[in-house]
């Protein structure tokens, strides 16, 4: 199976839109999304990646580095998934969600960030692992983060 995680573009407003969608329930127009990524464009600590199988976008990782103003040297990445569980590609080692949870940890790692906030985790058909935190984050109340210093 062909997956792979890459940055957003225009052509994939739709594709987008529909995931979003489909997922909350309430409609989201192509054009929200690509008023988004032309916004994002402006800001280099803002990314937006898909996930696709087969050319099939099934969830997105947006990536935000963020700053503490009084500690210039200190970063951190802020990572939302959304994406729905699909069966693991019989050839990978890894299911949809873990390929973007180790993808947010390059990203961060490449932009020197000193942790790594997970701000949303998705729905699980396996109800056992999501009541845990993601691996290696600790709960701070209403977000999981993840030290790397």
């Amino acid at each position: 199976m062909t997956t792979c995680i890459r940055e957003a573009t225009p052509q994939d407003t739709s594709a987008i839109s529909s995931l979003v969608s489909h997922l909350t329930g309430k409609m989201i127009s192509p054009l929200h999304i690509e008023n988004r990524l032309h916004n994002m464009r402006d800001n280099p600590d803002e990314l937006l990646y898909v996930y696709e199988e087969k050319n099939r976008i099934l969830g997105t990782l947006s990536f935000r580095i963020r700053r503490d103003r009084e500690a210039h040297n200190l970063t951190f990445s802020e990572i939302s998934v959304i994406s729905f569980k699909q069966d693991p590609d019989p050839d990978s080692n890894q299911a949809p969600l873990e390929q973007l949870r180790s993808y947010a940890e390059q990203l961060a790692s490449d932009h020197n960030c000193s942790g790594m906030m997970w701000l949303t985790d998705v729905e699980s058909t396996d109800k056992s692992r999501t009541a845990q935190s993601p691996i290696g984050f600790h709960e701070t109340g209403y977000r999981f983060v993840k030290r790397f210093l």
